[in-house]
């Protein structure tokens, strides 16, 4: 029996005050692991270093996943980013991060356009999504209720305190899906079993985590190898239409 892709949705690249990771040791723990590709985003902490990954991206093209991240507080320069990253260099998603960055993800007069973008370009939205104060996942139904053409990523999945919001939320939206990124195994494996397979998707969110045993983990969280499958890649390569 072939196995579908493996896919990890979640990986920062560049250097940031206590954190780096290029995307040669990133490749590296895919190898390791086991993993065929993974998504990469910039820190966003400070000045958002896109050109890393674009560069990164084109060094590993068959193994890494290039998205961009943007802060909305930028306003048109924002847009332009995206509009670069997505038409000039082939980026397949958006990152943002709310708490970091002062906003609400459902302040339509800041966050519309950037979702507007995503939905005329045909491009992934992920998104920070713990129990923050501006993060919650009444915020994430909002913005997909609004924008239903837009596929959105909650990161974290509404942990620590939200997770059953997060699970409900997602059921009740097409276009929401659960990142799993550093989210415990208990709550991923309520979030495959309510809100569906194909509903969740693995993330790690390296390099703050221990990768193989990411990547481990996941193989508790899923009744089949069907559902499993799905989880690990199969919703990714779906949705970004990436073949093997």
């Amino acid at each position: 029996m072939s196995m579908s892709l493996v896919i990890d949705a979640h990986n920062h690249i560049g250097n940031r005050h206590g954190a780096t990771q290029t995307g040669e040791e990133l490749v590296a723990k895919l190898d390791t692991a086991g993993v065929d590709r993974a998504v990469i985003l910039p820190f966003v902490e400070g000045t958002i270093d896109n050109d890393i990954i674009d560069r990164e991206a084109k060094a590993f093209p068959d193994r890494l996943i290039p998205f961009c991240s943007v802060n909305p507080w930028d306003r048109g320069a924002a847009i332009e980013t995206i509009r670069h990253c997505v038409e000039d260099h082939g980026m397949k998603g958006i990152k943002l991060h709310p708490t970091l960055h002062g906003y609400r993800l459902g302040d339509h007069s800041l966050v519309d356009p950037i979702f507007s973008a995503a939905r005329d370009l045909g491009v992934v939205v992920t998104s920070h999504g713990a129990s923050d104060l501006y993060n919650t996942p009444h915020e994430f139904a909002e913005m997909a209720r609004t924008y239903p053409e837009v596929t959105l990523w909650m990161v974290h999945m509404g942990f620590f305190w939200m997770t059953d919001f997060a699970i409900e939320v997602a059921t009740e939206h097409p276009n929401l899906y659960l990142d799993t990124s550093r989210a415990p195994v208990f709550e991923v494996a309520q979030a495959v079993r309510e809100a569906g397979p194909e509903k969740v998707v693995w993330g790690t969110d390296s390099p703050y985590v221990d990768y193989e045993w990411e990547f481990r983990k996941m193989s508790r969280v899923a009744s089949s190898h069907e559902a499993y499958e799905l989880v690990v890649g199969g919703n990714v390569a779906r949705i970004l239409e990436i073949s093997a």
